[in-house]
């Protein structure tokens, strides 16, 4: 005979570090409205746009002029002058080119925020969505507890049975083992939280947002999400893209940059002028002028690179709109196929729990045993899942979609 001692640890319970009374529930249009405004990350990627405000500034400014002078010493002085004046470099064809050039750089800059900022909402938009998750998994967990609670107690008012006591003890384990299962969900969904806030990075906020709706059960938005058909979508993408629109700013500034190179090879003039003036008293002015001509260096390697950049930039726009068709294709089946999927497992559900109904009074009334009404509970919790995830696949092709057209929503607005 073999005896075994397990040791039992015991620690006590320490307060979380939010309640569930210092929660912030909010709506998904109002978490994205807070990110958009005080995101730290986008705040940073907004600098960039002060920074290509400069690069124009920049690319537009006159070149400093020079003081010289020319002072002569000695007996040599008595015979010329010394000159002290100014000498101005003038760029010749130059700074336009420059100037247009930084300029297709800040419309890059203004797309390459707003496509953050889309972004950044579709971020909220999928870290609120996988939080309802969590609490409808918790919700279905919290559920079944009560259902267990009740067999137990079934359990408990048949003493006549033959198999009284293991229907206790069953039931008793699967009701302590359901609330290890209900500990687990209530810590998948805090680990959702703190994501959701992690999303929305706001400065300085110790606040702990949570969303504003309880569970995905019946969420009129499941219904809702009607959608073009594709060309429409296509259309739509083309029109609303960030990085389509990048790409053509990209095209537009490889393309000015050529200029900005090959108008190196254009001789700078420098102007002089100033004060003359020698030993003897004699007074008088000077003036010069001079090119910077480009004979030992041409600027070949600039233009080559510039003329490449512009080839490179044209392959990243047409491959963009390559991968933005297919990819539109198939986000679209996804999302029809996804979204008859929820359809059948509501019908599904029904049926299930109708089931569950019947084999529960059933056993109530000693017509099956406790065992064949567990396997049935049990099998509607797994469609209970299987739902869940069917609604996470399907609302997942949505915000892929989404992201590929570059809008908030499409026919009808919904929440979700």
């Amino acid at each position: 005979m073999f005896c075994s001692c397990l040791n039992v640890f015991g620690a006590a319970s320490k307060e979380l570090a939010h309640s569930d009374e210092d929660k912030y529930k909010v709506s998904l249009r109002q978490a994205m409205d807070m990110a958009l405004e005080g995101n730290i990350e986008l705040q940073e990627q907004r600098k960039n746009l002060g920074i290509s405000q400069n690069d124009i500034k920049k690319a537009n400014a006159l070149k400093n002029p020079q003081i010289q002078s020319n002072l002569l010493m000695g007996p040599i002085a008595r015979g010329n002058s010394s000159q002290i004046g100014i000498s101005l470099p003038v760029e010749i064809t130059k700074r336009g080119v420059r100037k247009k050039a930084a300029q297709a750089g800040l419309q890059y800059t203004e797309n390459k925020i707003k496509d953050y900022e889309f972004k950044l909402k579709l971020r909220v938009r999928t870290a609120y969505f996988n939080l309802l998750l969590a609490k409808s998994n918790l919700k279905i967990m919290e559920d079944r507890k009560v259902l267990l609670e009740d067999m137990l107690e079934i359990a408990k008012n048949k003493k006549k049975s033959e198999n009284y006591e293991i229907d206790v003890l069953q039931a008793d384990m699967r009701l302590k083992k359901q609330l290890i299962q209900i500990n687990k969900a209530k810590a998948n969904v805090r680990t959702a939280q703190y994501n959701f806030n992690r999303v929305l990075n706001l400065e300085n906020n110790l606040t702990l947002y949570d969303s504003q709706e309880d569970s995905l059960f019946d969420q009129i938005f499941v219904s809702q999400l009607q959608l073009p058909d594709y060309t429409e979508l296509e259309s739509a993408a083309f029109k609303n893209r960030y990085d389509i629109k990048m790409a053509e700013a990209k095209i537009l500034k490889a393309k000015r940059d050529i200029s900005v190179a090959v108008r190196q090879r254009v001789p700078d003039v420098y102007l002089s002028g100033g004060y003359a003036f020698a030993h003897d008293g004699t007074a008088g002015a000077f003036v010069g002028a001079g090119l910077d001509i480009p004979a030992l260096y041409n600027y070949s390697p600039e233009i080559k690179n510039a003329k490449l950049e512009y080839e490179k930039a044209q392959l990243e726009y047409n491959s963009i709109v390559n991968i933005t068709k297919n990819i539109i294709h198939t986000n679209h089946d996804k999302f029809v196929i996804a979204q008859e999927n929820v359809s059948h497992y509501k019908d599904i559900l029904d049926e299930s729990n109708k089931i569950l109904k019947l084999s529960k009074q059933r056993y109530k009334k000693g017509k099956t045993t406790l065992t064949g009404l567990l396997v049935v509970e049990h099998a509607h919790q797994e469609l209970l899942n299987e739902y869940i995830d069917a609604i996470g696949i399907y609302y997942n092709a949505y915000i892929a979609l989404l992201q590929e057209v570059c809008i908030d929503n499409f026919t009808v607005v919904v929440d979700l």
